[in-house]
């Protein structure tokens, strides 16, 4: 009788680990398909121009990520405008790379006062609507000639604000562009 317990315990153990590492892979399977969606957006290189009172930072914009971001916008904090653009389109025949104008003049208030925390951000969405931001670092270093804030943005170190769908709804998600596809 106990050889038959250790029998039907053996048979449970290896099917149920059996069934885990299929289910792990299954898990694994999604996940990459859904990274293979994924925008990425980064500012891959920066450019300063400084003509007397006004520093014209152009930071240049592209997605090294895999999928389409959309309602794309680059934003400063202490400068007046913003950057849209509707969609960016990763490597392939869709593909561009954005340069980013900045114009801080002596009015602007980057260079004016000392900001508490002062971003360059990115910000857009995937093909399901998920947020993404991008936040690079600025910090204000104050001229001693002329009283005004320069600019310095750390490229190197960005802070991601992304969503961490469950392998359940990235399932679901990925399910949604196989239905439309087929439905075309």
């Amino acid at each position: 009788m106990d050889w038959l317990l250790l029998i039907a315990l053996l048979v449970v153990l290896v099917s149920s680990g059996a069934g885990v590492l299929a289910l792990y892979r299954f898990a694994g399977k999604i996940k990459h398909e859904f990274q293979e969606h994924l925008p990425a957006l980064r500012i891959t290189n920066m450019s300063a121009m400084n003509a007397g009172e006004v520093i014209t930072l152009t930071p240049e914009v592209e997605n090294v990520g895999r999928g389409a971001a959309h309602d794309c916008i680059v934003q400063l904090g202490g400068w007046e405008g913003n950057f849209a653009v509707k969609s960016m389109y990763p490597k392939g025949p869709r593909y561009r790379r954005h340069s980013v104008p900045i114009v801080l003049g002596q009015d602007s208030p980057v260079r004016t006062k000392l900001l508490s925390r002062c971003y360059l951000r990115l910000a857009y969405r995937d093909r399901w609507e998920q947020r993404y931001e991008c936040w690079y670092p600025v910090t204000q270093v104050k001229n001693v000639n002329t009283s005004l804030y320069d600019i310095q943005i750390e490229l190197s170190h960005p802070e991601l604000t992304e969503p961490h769908p469950s392998v359940r709804e990235m399932w679901k998600l990925l399910r949604r562009i196989h239905t439309n596809e087929f439905s075309h």
